[in-house]
């Protein structure tokens, strides 16, 4: 077993240079700017580094966001909670700076995969690393993205609208039929029929006011887990009253008592941002695209 025992702290600049030196890529300012922090052991050898950059988060929401450029333990001195201590370390600087976000990507291997799950950070993209791009999706050549929320929020029931109901089979197909106008996307969802999952919120006149519909979705290899895709919709005149909410609470009781690991829903756009966030959802802001100018967002909440 190894007894190391080791300090974490903020990097002086002569470890700072030490770092540095590793990401010679880097920007002259992102590199002035970056905020360090070293696990030495008693000898004062530098065992372990986090490195991370501060950005603004994209309109609409206003704050900064620190995305988590490195995290490296030697491997002499790993699996002795090193890692999580630096990440631990960020978390709590970050809530001193009022950051709202982490993020970060990472190779998927089994290793990292666990460990980002481990310090309560969601995970939700996979894609090929770019250099290497015609080889065959393995575990040491694709990567995955994650965020963590600084200012946790618990995501709870909504007490002035409790007319929330899970639909059944036809009622699915009917929400489909009125809420999904795009044919690819209804025809997509139609393919998913065996496992879809629906909740339905009925106004005091039993008409719909609103709806989920969600279907299960694998995390993808290495993590053997399964996570919800969730799409809310509500009419136009109901909208502000709680229905949403409700419904959203809904569907996580549901992945709750289902062994989900969080909700996902990729419909975010800059006119419902602002909604996800104030119900607790981590909001990753991906790049603008080019030919359309906008810019595509994932809201996502963990579960367990």
């Amino acid at each position: 077993m190894n007894n190391t025992r080791f300090t974490i702290c903020k990097a002086n600049q002569v470890q700072r240079d030490h770092v540095l030196k590793r990401f010679p890529k880097m920007k002259i300012e992102e590199q002035e700017n970056a905020i360090i922090y070293v696990a030495v052991n008693e000898l004062n050898t530098i065992i372990g580094r986090i490195l991370v950059t501060e950005n603004d988060v994209p309109k609409p929401l206003s704050g900064k966001y620190w995305y988590i450029i490195n995290v490296f333990v030697h491997p002499k001195f790993r699996r002795i909670g090193i890692a999580t201590e630096l990440v631990n370390k960020i978390k709590r600087q970050a809530e001193l700076s009022k950051v709202l976000y982490l993020y970060g990507s990472a190779n998927a291997t089994v290793e990292a995969s666990l460990f980002w799950f481990n310090q309560n950070f969601t995970l939700h993209s996979y894609g090929k690393k770019e250099d290497n791009v015609n080889e065959p999706i393995t575990y040491g050549n694709y990567h995955h993205l994650f965020s963590y929320r600084v200012e946790r929020k618990s995501l709870i029931s909504n007490s002035s609208f409790n007319r929330v109901k899970q639909a059944s089979t036809d009622e699915i197909k009917q929400a489909i039929d009125t809420y999904i106008y795009d044919d690819k996307k209804k025809t997509y969802f139609i393919s998913k029929s065996d496992s879809l999952v629906g909740f339905l919120a009925i106004g005091e006149n039993g008409k719909i006011q609103g709806a989920i519909i969600a279907f299960p979705d694998s995390m993808q290899a290495p993590l053997d887990s399964d996570h919800l895709w969730i799409n809310l919709f509500v009419e136009p005149e109901c909208r502000n009253q709680g229905i949403g909410k409700a419904l959203v609470y809904e569907a996580y009781r549901y992945a709750k008592e289902n062994s989900f690991v969080q909700l996902t829903n990729f419909d975010t756009t800059e006119d419902n941002i602002g909604f996800w966030y104030e119900i607790g959802f981590d909001i990753f802001f991906w790049g603008v695209n080019a030919s359309t100018g906008s810019r595509s967002t994932t809201a996502m909440i963990r579960v367990k």
